[in-house]
């Protein structure tokens, strides 16, 4: 009788995450596609503070600096500074700020050498202290931003009901390795489809901790960036929506990172995530249920979305359900010759519905090869179902523990690869050489295509 109850549970979990990621799908292929109110994007300019925050980034360091200067946004009068702070390196990075703080005056330089180097949520309240300006947009150090990237980004906050925006992440070393190829395509769908999908249908979007940025006022009312949390940029997220201000998902607004390349770097920031989101999803189950300010979808979709790193247990208990069941003992209905083996199978592998985002991502790139690739795709499954299973149950005794911890900086080492790749790329389409053109382009409303700091190239036939 359990184990009949488990399979019912099971089953009806996994088909909601199906009919969201396949609703999700449609809505992004055939329905009409909010444009984050980007007609303003260039004409609506007000202050920007960027902060930049740093712990050992000497390899990539120079490249977002460079970027953010290059950056085509007005930085006369104050209208534009960037906090690059440095916190507790023990290589050049505060050299490299220094250096560029003292050739560009809207970029200030602060140092943390003693008191510091607890991790990212802290040193971002650190250099919250030190903005100016109305709109704060965040970008991590190995972040290769477009250069038009900040004025799409601050565009939606000419509405006064938009408390933060969320721009597009974009993996630039893709050819790096098998792991690097499958977390662009797993980039890509979580992107181009699932975050624009739930703008379209007015839902949950998540900051993503980096290419996004939010009202000054907004972010000190909420309490900043909460240090005790792994996953601090899903944690103000929901802080956003249920303290009732809108979050906006900006498409167009592309900023490029380097992927991690290896499997063991990749358990690493997975296990972080997962640990960090189930935090989350102690924290705001209840508030979200009873928030005020959520429509019914937007709850149900926030419960789905706090759920979605339990679904790799879900997965994993499925498999040893469906071994017991293969071997010992059937369910009471396994007469139904074509149901049991159909829902075991089901149950055991995951629904298909992901990888129908990843090929839809990958049709409205124009990336016509990447489609050979979803294969492939089953092996981030198989591995997420295992680092996440056992993070799950980390992330249950931190919470019986219920103990307050100052985090460290738990970083993915950097190689600088992603810059020379982006590199690589503009220089290859300088030349107008597209043979081996190997990265994404993404659409925007009108149909063209656009590719670092909205330079247009042929629109598609």
């Amino acid at each position: 009788m359990l184990i009949e109850i488990a399979f019912i549970v099971l089953f009806t979990t996994m088909t909601a995450y199906a009919i969201r990621h396949y609703k999700f799908t449609w809505s992004r292929l055939y329905s009409r596609q909010k444009r984050a109110y980007q007609e303003l994007a260039g004409h609506y300019l007000p202050s920007v503070s960027i902060i930049v925050p740093m712990h050992n980034e000497e390899m990539v360091a120079p490249h977002i600096l460079q970027r953010l200067v290059e950056m085509d946004y007005p930085k006369e009068n104050g209208m534009y500074e960037v906090i690059a702070l440095n916190d507790c390196s023990e290589d050049r990075t505060g050299e490299i700020i220094d250096e560029f703080a003292e050739k560009y005056p809207f970029i200030k330089a602060v140092h943390r050498t003693e008191t510091g180097g607890h991790g990212k949520p802290e040193a971002m309240n650190v250099a919250l202290k030190f903005v100016h300006n109305e709109i704060i947009i965040t970008f991590d150090a190995d972040y290769l931003p477009s250069k038009d990237c900040v004025k799409r980004l601050v565009a939606p906050f000419y509405d006064p009901e938009v408390g933060a925006v969320m721009g597009r992440v974009v993996p630039a070393n893709s050819p790096d390795s098998l792991t690097t190829r499958l977390l662009d395509l797993e980039r890509a769908a979580g992107y181009q489809v699932d975050q624009q999908a739930r703008y379209n249908l007015d839902l949950i979007i998540l900051y993503g901790g980096t290419v996004g940025g939010f009202r000054r006022d907004v972010l000190k009312r909420i309490g900043g960036w909460d240090e005790t949390k792994l996953a601090e940029d899903t944690d103000l997220s929901f802080k956003v929506f249920l303290a009732g201000w809108k979050v906006v998902y900006v498409n167009p607004a592309e900023a490029y990172e380097e992927a991690v390349p290896t499997w063991k770097q990749r358990s690493r920031q997975l296990r972080r995530w997962a640990i960090g989101h189930i935090q989350c999803l102690f924290d705001h189950l209840i508030p979200i249920i009873k928030s005020p300010f959520l429509t019914f979808w937007q709850k149900v979709d926030g419960i789905l979305l706090l759920g979605v790193f339990l679904i790799p247990f879900l997965m994993f208990s499925g498999w040893i359900l469906g071994l017991i069941s293969y071997l010992f003992i059937p369910p009471a209905w396994s007469s139904f010759f074509i149901a049991i083996p159909a829902t075991i199978a089901y149950i055991n592998l995951g629904n298909f519905a992901m990888l129908n985002e990843v090929a839809a991502s990958a049709y409205i790139d124009g990336r016509k090869r990447a489609i050979w690739l979803l294969p492939s795709m089953l092996l981030l499954v198989v591995h997420s179902v295992w680092v996440c299973t056992v993070a799950f149950f980390e992330a249950i005794l931190l919470h019986r523990k219920q103990r307050e911890f100052k985090r460290n900086w738990d970083k993915t080492d950097r190689a600088g690869n992603g810059f020379l790749h982006y590199n690589n790329l503009r220089n290859n389409n300088n030349r107008n050489n597209h043979k081996n053109n190997w990265y994404k382009t993404q659409h925007n409303g009108n149909g063209i295509k656009y590719l670092n700091g909205g330079e247009k190239r042929e629109k598609r036939k």
